[in-house]
C-alpha cells in the first residue's frame, strides 16, 4: 500500500527541493576572504602604520633629547609623528628622558 508517501510522510510532489547554487556560494566565500584579510590589516596596523612587531632598544645617553633621538631613527619622516610613536610604545606620558634610561624605537619609520 504505497500511496507515493516518502519515509516521513509528506507526499514527494509537496517536498521544497533546494538546489544549489554553486555560483553564490563561491561569491560567498571570496567575500568572506576579503573581508577578514581586510580586518586582519586594520587591527594589525595603527594610525602612524607602524605595526609594533619590530624596534631597537636604545640606551639614553647624557644630553640625548627624544627629539635628537627620533630624528636619527626617522627616514624622511614627520619627526613629531615618530615622537609620538615612541612615547606610545614606551609608555611616556611626556618628553623627558634621562640617562640610562631604555626606550624602544621602531624600525620601520
Amino acid at each position: 500500500m504505497n500511496t507515493g508517501n516518502t519515509k516521513k510522510g509528506v507526499p514527494k510532489e509537496n517536498r521544497k527541493r533546494i538546489r544549489f547554487n554553486s555560483f553564490k556560494f563561491i561569491r560567498m566565500i571570496c567575500l568572506t576572504l576579503v573581508l577578514l584579510s581586510m580586518m586582519s590589516l586594520f587591527f594589525k596596523t595603527t594610525a602612524s602604520g607602524f605595526t609594533g612587531d619590530e624596534y631597537k632598544v636604545v640606551t639614553v645617553q647624557r644630553g640625548d633629547t627624544l627629539w635628537e633621538i627620533s630624528k636619527n631613527c626617522s627616514n624622511n619622516e614627520n619627526i613629531q609623528k615618530v615622537i609620538h610613536e615612541i612615547k606610545k610604545i614606551n609608555n611616556l606620558e611626556h618628553s623627558g628622558i634621562y640617562p640610562g634610561q631604555k626606550i624602544k624605537i621602531p624600525i620601520n619609520f
